[in-house]
């Protein structure tokens, strides 16, 4: 890629992410919601510059930090240890987000975060500032890529224009057919 255009991407995603922050803090104080993190700002980079790459789909957005957000409410929760109840969590998280197809790498923070928090809040004063970030996230990159990249975020696979239909083969009777046939 030549600089000019690497230069354009580059400040094009460094304002949007700018811009993105700019609205969520207004939403903090609007709403005294805490819906900004280190992790949902892993993820907005992810969104903005690797936007085809699979961990960028929107399931995996969603789901991964409100799957591994949950699961360090949990851990605090049925865990007394903190060490064991991070480390816990930490691990199921990413075991869970394999296993249900939405790794996510941003969202494997989401346990630390909590836990270093040492905030023992109810699980909603977690669980819905994840839900409003990541779907936030989500909305803003899909309005950045319309605008700038014209195209559809999430992009998924690229499919070939499809090709002149192929002429239909004859098709040969079925055995009933053909015994219908032969006996007139």
């Amino acid at each position: 890629m030549h600089f000019k255009h690497r230069l354009r991407d580059a400040t094009l995603a460094g304002l949007a992410a700018f811009v993105a922050v700019i609205l969520l803090s207004y939403l903090k104080s609007w709403a005294h919601l805490m819906v900004l993190s280190a992790p949902l700002g892993a993820t907005l980079v992810l969104l903005l510059l690797l936007p085809s790459a699979p961990l960028s789909r929107p399931k995996n957005v969603i789901l991964g930090h409100l799957l591994t957000s949950g699961i360090a409410v949990l851990g605090m929760a049925l865990i007394p240890d903190p060490m064991l109840g991070l480390a816990t969590s930490f691990g199921l998280g990413i075991t869970l987000m394999v296993l249900t197809d939405t790794l996510h790498p941003p969202a494997g923070a989401n346990p630390i975060l909590i836990y270093l928090s040492g905030a023992h809040l109810p699980p909603m004063d977690f669980m819905m500032p994840t839900l409003l970030g990541s779907l936030f996230m989500v909305g803003f990159a899909s309005l950045y890529h319309y605008i700038f990249t014209h195209r559809r975020y999430p992009f998924g696979p690229k499919v070939p224009k499809a090709a002149e239909p192929a002429p239909a083969a004859p098709s040969t009777p079925t055995t009933a057919e053909s015994r219908a046939n032969e006996s007139s």
